[in-house]
């Protein structure tokens, strides 16, 4: 038998140092959780769906297979993101009821009056077609070169999100130069090498050039933001291409070498 858990994980947003109280709950096929801010413990809890729920933030429903999310509130949307693939989010707006998540393992971010808090959620495992009955069709995605230049700009891009930070944080030309510094085979590529290739991955290989109609030329910036948007939501770059790009320095001050004795002073002659 298959369950869906519930886990208040912490806070988001306002004091960081805020403890999060333990709490979780265990759902079956059928059941539903209330989840209600207890204001006396500052915490996010848990209770059984009995019917009303005029101090309630959202609930919880475990159904056949999967599970869905009711948005309680009458002015705030919620945002469930996937904790396994950076990047992936549902919004859920204000009083939608009972909207399906494609989410394994999930996060719901919830607004409280004193922050933002976390809910974990451990839904049952995705089931998936017999090998028999899979379709030999071509695919309509386009195929990437993954040790061509241009897919580790792509991965470079596509670096932030993959590694938790929210959706739409996309690096400049100058961070991917940086970001790419000591690659191979990239090396020491420069800003006109890393605009061409957004340039050919937007325009011949992801093929976004009216992607969500930025390509007015008001936003020089759209080009890229369009390709990692394509590359996240197809799935052509995920955490496991993330390898590709060099360990990320660490910068700050080091401590001078102690095995290297230090140069005297060259004196000057008269």
């Amino acid at each position: 038998m298959w369950t869906v858990t519930l886990r208040f994980s912490g806070w988001i947003l306002g004091d960081l140092a805020r403890p999060a109280a333990a709490g979780h709950c265990e759902l079956t096929e059928g059941e539903g959780a209330v989840i209600r801010y207890d204001e006396g413990a500052d915490s996010l809890v848990f209770a059984p769906d009995t019917g009303p729920h005029p101090h309630g933030l959202a609930v919880v429903t475990a159904r056949d297979g999967h599970w869905c999310l009711t948005n309680l509130h009458a002015e705030d949307t919620y945002f469930v993101e996937n904790m396994e693939s950076g990047g992936e989010f549902v919004k859920v707006v204000p009083r939608r009821r009972d909207i399906p998540i494609p989410f394994e393992l999930a996060r719901i971010v919830l607004p409280v009056p004193k922050g933002a808090g976390k809910v974990d959620v451990f839904g049952p495992e995705p089931h998936y077609l017999a090998p028999s009955s899979l379709s030999e069709s071509a695919a309509n995605w386009p195929r990437l070169d993954e040790s061509c230049v241009y897919f580790r700009v792509l991965v470079a891009l596509c670096e932030p999100q993959l590694r938790g930070s929210p959706p739409g944080a996309v690096p400049t030309i100058a961070e991917v130069v940086e970001r790419l510094r000591g690659c191979r085979p990239v090396y020491r590529i420069s800003r006109a090498a890393v605009n061409h290739h957004i340039d050919y991955l937007a325009t011949h290989k992801l093929r976004v050039g009216e992607w969500a109609g930025a390509a007015d030329g008001k936003r020089s910036y759209w080009k890229r933001e369009a390709i990692v948007a394509m590359a996240l939501r197809s799935g052509l770059v995920g955490e496991e291409h993330l390898k590709m790009l060099p360990n990320q320095r660490v910068t700050g001050r080091q401590a001078p070498d102690p095995l290297r004795a230090p140069v005297p002073p060259r004196r000057s002659r008269r």
